[in-house]
Parts: C-alpha cells; sequence; structure tokens
C-alpha cells in the first residue's frame, strides 16, 4: 500500500524522540508497527490539516510517501480519519508557511475547519480566510473563535463589523 500525506516535525526537522530527516531520503523502521504515543512506525496523515493536531505553530511540514508496512487509525470521536503508522516514508519535500496556507484555503469545507481550529494565522492569512468565508456564518463564528482575542477583534480588523452585520 502507496500513501501520500504529510507528516509534522519539530522546527529543526527532527521527530519526537530526535531524529533527523532530510529531504528526498527514505527512512525505514523494523519491527511491528503500531499507531500511538507508544507505537511503532512513522506516523503520518493524509489530510494536511490533521498534521497540526500534533504540533503547535513551531512546525515543519513535509510532504511525503508512506509504505511497507502500514496500520490506519481512525479517531471519529474527535473527526480524524486516515492517520497512518508506517514501516517507510520518503520525505519528498517540505512545506513553506505560504505553501501551507494555499493548500487550506483550497481544501475541502471538513479540512478547514479543522485547520482553523489548530493553526494560528497571521493577522493577514486571517483575513484571506475571512474574505473566502465571508458569507458563512458558521466558519467566520469559528474564525473569529479560534484565531481572534475577542478584546482585539475590532481593533485589529475592521471588516469584521461588516462581516458580521451581513450575516445576522
Amino acid at each position: 500500500m502507496i500513501i501520500e500525506g504529510y507528516k509534522g516535525f519539530n522546527s529543526n526537522k527532527t521527530n519526537r524522540y530526535g531524529a533527523s530527516f532530510e529531504e528526498g531520503k527514505t527512512y525505514k523502521i523494523d519491527g511491528d508497527i503500531s499507531f500511538g504515543n507508544t507505537g511503532n512506525g512513522f506516523h503520518m496523515c493524509t489530510s494536511l490539516s490533521d498534521v497540526f493536531r500534533y504540533f503547535d505553530n513551531d512546525i515543519v511540514v513535509a510532504k511525503v510517501i508512506g509504505y511497507g508496512n502500514t496500520v490506519c487509525y481512525n479517531d471519529e470521536y474527535n473527526g480524524y480519519y486516515n492517520m497512518y503508522a508506517v514501516s517507510n516514508l520518503l520525505i519528498r519535500y517540505f512545506l513553506t508557511r505560504e505553501q501551507i496556507i494555499e493548500i487550506m484555503l483550497n481544501a475541502s469545507y471538513y479540512e478547514c475547519e479543522n485547520f482553523l481550529k489548530t493553526f494560528k494565522l497571521t493577522d493577514l492569512e486571517k483575513q484571506l480566510f475571512l474574505n473566502k468565508y465571508q458569507s458563512d456564518y458558521y466558519m467566520t463564528k469559528l474564525i473569529l473563535y479560534y484565531q481572534y482575542n475577542y478584546l482585539d477583534i475590532y481593533e485589529k480588523n475592521p471588516n469584521i463589523k461588516e462581516i458580521t452585520r451581513k450575516l445576522i
């Protein structure tokens, strides 16, 4: 089974155990593959938004290909699906922040929802998402709730009043 997806790393391109990863290289792990904090294998997600569940903003994300022995994990309770532990992992390339934002601006509604709940956007990025979802009350409310400090909301974004007025 070959799986294309994303993997998150610490800002210095290491995993939680300190192993370094490089673009263009393939990594292999031996033993039984299992998912989780005590599991064995390289963890990856098919949805970019799911990667941010496990990291804060101090993250580097790679586009990866996983293969070999694989285990799929679905967390239906929290709405995360198609997360994998794999025995072989190819690091295709590392994404820039701009690439992450571009992917998420074009992602499905559901993926974008998960992303906005976990990834902290800059003021410019917040505006991009507000512009995209300006006629969607739920998404606008979600952006306001997860991305803004309510005390600063009207001062930092004068378009908020107009956007919320149109939606109500």
